[in-house]
């Protein structure tokens, strides 16, 4: 139970079948899920083994297979580790990306990498963690998120007349050229066409199963994260860029029900091979999240 947050547990070797996995990680297409086993290091300390499937999309690697990574590893551990109950609805305040300039992983056959994360914080309802994703022993990226959990009643209560949507009926603009996002294919755009430069209206494509694995009542974080990496790709275009640096913050719920509105735009840096974007994006007026986030143009 939560109430279990702060204790040493014993530690766990060894690999875990893929239903457990899936409760733990919150998902039920096995193909989605890239954890494969942990262990206790220490009082709060972990190391997870992860496994990406091989990639031979555009980019180094696949930046949503980084994202998934550190919020499977974080659920993971809480839930493991710190008895946090599979059944309450996790609430995502903020997360740090920085990967290491020239970090690739494209392989045709999986690749494999280990996370070592560290409890950060010492707050009863929230864990933050601390991320090293290592890959052969170097470290290719550090991360830090802050998270916290209700129960369904209380989530129930705070939702209030979204906690249902008739999944996947709402109407899915057309999406923008893939390459101008640094995307493989359409069906991997986020980003269909708005009303100005730099603005665009966020497509929920729910057939696209590595961003939407089962029917939720709100848009999930990693989904937003995604919009503003593309949004980024299309603000520094036409010159493609290499994103080293990503902080996103959530402020509120965005809903399937009305359009949520991506807005780009560039900041100043001060040097000329580095690009920097500030993303945000809007739904009925009010400010639902804020990215920032900077890179290499290459």
């Amino acid at each position: 139970m939560v109430g279990a947050i702060g204790a040493v547990q014993p530690a766990l070797h060894g690999a875990v079948d893929m239903a457990r996995l899936g409760e733990y990680t919150h998902l039920r297409h096995d193909s989605a899920i890239v954890v494969r086993d942990w262990r206790r290091t220490g009082p709060d300390t972990f190391t997870v083994a992860a496994r990406w499937p091989g990639y031979r999309g555009p980019g180094r690697y696949d930046p949503r297979l980084l994202a998934q990574t550190i919020r499977q590893s974080g659920l993971l551990v809480a839930h493991a580790e710190y008895g946090v109950p599979t059944g309450h609805q996790t609430l995502l305040s903020n997360l740090r990306i920085t990967a290491e300039a020239g970090f690739q992983a494209r392989e045709a056959s999986d690749f494999e990498v280990d996370i070592a994360v560290t409890r950060s914080g010492r707050r009863s309802a929230s864990l933050g963690m601390e991320f090293r994703i290592r890959r052969d022993g170097a470290t290719v990226c550090l991360a830090d998120t802050e998270f916290g959990w209700v129960s369904p009643a209380a989530y129930r209560r705070v939702r209030g007349p979204h906690l249902t949507v008739a999944w996947g009926e709402w109407p899915v603009p057309e999406p923008i050229d893939s390459h101008l996002v640094g995307r493989a294919d359409d069906s991997d755009v986020l980003l269909a066409a708005g009303p100005a430069d730099h603005q665009w209206q966020l497509r929920n494509d729910v057939s696209h199963t590595l961003l939407f694995d089962h029917p939720v009542d709100h848009v999930p974080g990693l989904v937003l994260l995604e919009a503003a990496h593309q949004a980024a790709h299309a603000a520094a275009g036409p010159t493609p860029v290499e994103l080293t640096d990503i902080s996103i913050g959530y402020e509120r719920y965005v809903e399937f029900d009305e359009p949520c509105w991506i807005e780009a735009r560039r900041l100043p840096t001060l040097l000329p091979d580095w690009c920097a974007v500030v993303v945000t994006g809007r739904q009925g007026g009010e400010v639902a999240f804020q990215a920032r986030l900077r890179g290499l143009l290459t």
